[in-house]
């Protein structure tokens, strides 16, 4: 195959440099400056400016201003950037130096440090194009060990770009099974130097590092057996490092970081590439693939694997690399054809032990309505470098046009001014950030100035919401919360509001956003009066191992936005209900979070039934996997990084799929109601848009609780995304002529006038608008509990049925909130056919007020049986099945 357009040949051309020797005292020999051009043809270039070689590297040591400092410099004397001291976590640092330069290319430092035990020394080495600095401290006996986690040692880039800060990481998977995942072996912090027309490439290597800003890197060491603790830190300008990061501005990190090398990658490393950003695509076709290979030089055989969301195979072929004695990468492109209109593709791509693996979907383009129609938004961090955002790699230009593609009509952040939130018809919302007692310093800065600031940001971004502050509540607990819900709303809030309307803007303004479920904090805000000032609140439903429709525990999303909802419905004032973090965390093969599959059902459920409990507006966090100040970065253990749609990669997940597909059933539709089933597992909601009635069905035969084989450990492996269960199916009537589609919006078949429906919701449209079906549904009830109708007669409601589980039954009846909760009543049941009666007293609906159901539609209650039991002998925890019915009174 032949080499990709951006693939680097790179050739040196020597030129003899008459370096000399600066500063007090200069370490190491002259060099040669070689210079890196481009073997393509000029048209074929990428935009960036060529890179020098700037030969051997020097050490030069400071004078007495700044004791201890190391600067690195060309081989024509250029200095590149300075290496002071270190700070230990806190206020604690390196002061005065005592500096040995007896070696050869070798300067060693002893700094002093105040406080007794304390001592830090660094030798540097300046190897050819490779400065290493070899760090060694020691803390009293005393001392908290975390002294050092936070350590940062102190360099100045010396008229230097910014830098941009990403992983080296390879593939693995755990030998107990799962899925494969990405880890963080080292990390790389890129720069460059302007040369005229060309540029020096430089690279910082520190492992363990997690952010870096232009004043300092994060140097945590490590503890060996001796009791001293080390850490190092190489800094590069060979060849090599302009190669690596060519590959980084074309987004293939895993390659650069096989192009740099380390011990714990693998020899040679391998990757899949698509071309586009986001690999997400309009229509089905023929696409290049590009297969990568870092290492020594020699031929790599690759074998590319491609199956879409049911495992099938839609391509398999070997493809050998050769990486030329010149580079220390190449590439191959393979043509492959992803052959379904849409659909989502795991390609895979292995070469002996060496495995790497990327993604794509297709999906059709979808032109939405106005924002005002939409409940659909995006939290978390974008590719704008902002604030204390690092700055992204991937175009802007790209993932707004991305943002269009997933339906997205509100944006929590205000990346966006005023004028183009009016192009786009995306509308922004402003989170200004505050903690307790923030200003109680006179000396800092003024609630007025922040409160100017916020509101400055909020008119240039043309903003429709203000949360003012975030997940207040959980800081503390009991009276703590109230405390603190004191000094929000006094301090806070109250002041806030009276600045907003001195500035005439119409925004709404939220109360601080709840982490979890919280009244408590709500309603101190209206013990203080200030309840009144807003139009709204906000609430992150986080969930854990529960389906999205389940309300049964503390940390579910359905029962968490259904107890906010009631809250806003029961005390009149505001009345907007926005989740501004709401997610499916995909942590690999960990029983609190989500598969890659279920996380997609999860994702595109939760939309609708946020759409289903009257929510203005949900910020869906978030679009990528990493954090906000590691972009790139990952870490398998930790959930943080795992939020996204799309990998870190910028790959789709299903996940992604999922949402696409929700944000287009969703656009301009109404909701009519839950599905009045005819078996006790059938669940659905019912919405109308464009004069078309649309259900959507999932059954729970397999139970409300995901990964419920676990047992004690955090271990669970997951299923790859293609793998299924083979869980029941319960087979429904639908109306003739009625289309279905999956959660990713692909087809799915009708056979003889029925759809098989499992845990994973499928989407019914009916043209005609009919409303009495399902009225077949087959398949094995969980909770044998049939026949289910009710009747009212004022407060009293009598359930008729038939309980066929061979014992009493009790029944829990949901109907309206009572004083700002979701109340049950409890109803129990003989065996047998039966008709009980039980007075709801003011939960008894005499409106829509009723769980889960929108203003002016038929009021309904929810009847609700329940049984538990482990699947396993070892299981940690019980699986749920429920018996679940709504009917309208």
């Amino acid at each position: 195959m032949p080499p990709s357009p951006h693939a680097r040949s790179i050739h040196r051309r020597v030129f003899l440099a008459g370096a000399g020797l600066t500063g007090t005292a200069a370490v190491g020999g002259l060099a040669a400056l070689h210079f890196l051009s481009d073997s393509s043809d000029d048209s074929d270039a990428p935009d960036t400016p060529a890179a020098v070689d700037p030969g051997d590297l020097q050490l030069i040591t400071g004078d007495a201003s700044h004791p201890g400092r190391v600067t690195v410099t060309t081989a024509d004397g250029r200095e590149l950037v300075h290496f002071d001291g270190y700070r230990f976590s806190g206020n604690l640092g390196t002061r005065g130096a005592t500096v040995d330069t007896s070696s050869p290319g070798t300067v060693h430092v002893d700094f002093e440090v105040p406080g007794d035990g304390y001592t830090a020394a660094v030798t540097w080495r300046a190897v050819g194009g490779t400065v290493t600095g070899d760090w060694e401290f020691t803390l009293p006996g005393d001392a908290d060990e975390d002294a050092l986690s936070g350590g940062r040692m102190i360099p100045t880039l010396i008229d230097a770009d910014p830098t941009v800060q990403v992983p080296a990481t390879r593939w693995a998977r755990d030998p107990r099974g799962g899925v494969p995942y990405l880890e963080r072996v080292t990390e790389h912090i890129f720069t460059d130097w302007a040369v005229d027309d060309a540029r020096i490439c430089g690279v910082f290597t520190v492992a363990g590092c997690r952010d870096s800003i232009p004043t300092s890197i994060h140097v945590p060491p490590t503890r060996g057996d001796d009791g001293i603790w080390r850490a190092t830190v190489v800094f590069r300008t060979d060849p090599a490092v302009a190669e690596a990061r060519e590959l980084v501005h074309d987004g293939r990190l895993l390659l650069a970081g096989g192009v740099l090398g380390h011990p714990e990658l693998p020899e040679p490393l391998i990757d899949v590439h698509l071309p586009d950003t986001y690999n997400v695509f309009e229509e089905s076709g023929t696409r290049t693939v590009t297969v990568g290979v870092a290492g020594a030089p020699g031929e790599t055989a690759v074998d590319l694997l491609v199956r879409d969301y049911d495992g099938a195979e839609v391509h398999h072929s070997s493809v050998t690399v050769s990486v030329p004695d010149s580079v220390r990468h190449q590439d191959a492109q393979v043509e492959i054809t992803l052959p379904d209109d849409r659909n989502w593709y795991c390609l895979d791509v292995t070469s002996g032990s060496s495995f790497a693996r990327t993604t794509a979907a297709i999906w059709p383009r979808y032109v939405f309505g106005p924002a005002e129609q939409s409940i659909i938004g995006l939290g978390g961090f974008s590719t704008l470098d902002q604030g204390s955002q690092e700055p992204g790699l991937e175009p802007v230009a790209e993932e707004r046009a991305l943002w269009e593609r997933l339906g997205v009509r509100h944006l929590r952040n205000p990346w966006l001014s005023a004028e183009e939130s009016e192009a786009t018809g995306i509308r922004t919302g402003l989170l200004p950030s505050g903690t307790p007692g923030q200003f109680d310093d006179p000396d800092a800065q003024s609630f007025d100035d922040w409160t100017e600031d916020a509101l400055t940001r909020g008119e240039d971004s043309g903003v429709e919401i203000y949360e003012l502050l975030n997940e207040w509540n959980a800081r503390g607990s009991g009276d703590e919360i109230s405390a603190l819900a004191t000094e929000y709303s006094d301090r806070w809030l109250v002041p806030f509001h009276a600045a907003k309307e001195r500035t005439g803007s119409d925004a709404a303004l939220l109360a601080a956003s709840m982490a979890g479920w919280d009244s408590t904090f709500l309603d101190t805000l209206r013990d203080r009066g200030s309840w009144e000032l807003l139009d709204g609140i906000a609430e992150h439903a986080g969930r854990g191992n529960y389906t999205a429709d389940y309300d049964g525990a503390t940390w579910n999303f359905l029962g968490q936005t259904r107890q906010a909802r009631a809250y806003l419905d029961e005390h009149p004032g505001p009345d907007q209900l926005w989740l501004t973090e709401a997610y499916a965390c995909t942590r690999p093969n960990t029983w609190w979070n989500d598969p890659p599959r279920v996380a997609a059902d999860a994702v595109f459920l939760s939309l609708l039934l946020a759409k289903a409990c009257n929510v203005k507006g949900v910020h869906w966090y978030q679009l990528t996997d990493g954090l906000w100040h590691d972009k790139y970065g990952v870490d398998p253990s930790d959930p943080e990084y795992h939020y996204g749609l799309f990998h870190v990669d910028r790959s789709p997940k299903p996940s992604a799929a999922a949402f696409a597909h929700a944000s287009e059933v969703l656009d301009g539709a109404s909701f009519l109601g839950w599905l009045e089933s005819v078996h006790p597992d059938l669940h659905g909601l019912r919405f109308t848009t464009g004069g078309r009635e649309v259900r959507v069905l999932w059954s729970r035969q397999n139970g409300y609780i995901t990964n419920a084989t676990r047992v004690g450990t955090d271990f669970h492996p997951f299923p790859e995304p293609w793998e299924t269960s083979g869980e029941p199916t319960l087979r429904v009537s639908v109306p003739d002529g009625a289309t279905c589609s999956d959660v990713l919006g692909r087809p799915v078949a009708v056979t003889d006038g029925a759809v098989e429906v499992g845990g994973s919701p499928v989407t019914v449209v009916d043209d005609a608008g009919d409303g009495d079906w399902p009225t077949v549904v087959d398949g094995e009830a969980s909770v044998a509990l049939t026949g289910v109708s009710v009747r009212r007669d004022g407060t009293s409601l009598t359930v008729d049925g038939d309980n066929a589980t061979g014992g009493t039954l009790t029944l829990r009846i949901t109907g309206r909130q009572v004083g700002g909760e979701v109340t049950e009543t409890e109803l129990k049941v003989p065996e047998g056919g039966f008709s009980e009666s039980v007075d709801l007293g003011e939960a008894m609906p005499e409106d829509s007020s009723a769980v889960g159901v929108n203003p002016g539609q038929p009021a309904q209650v929810r009847i609700l049986a329940e049984r538990r039991e482990k699947l396993t002998p070892e299981a940690a925890q019980p699986q749920v099945w429920r018996a679940e019915y709504y009917r309208s009174v």
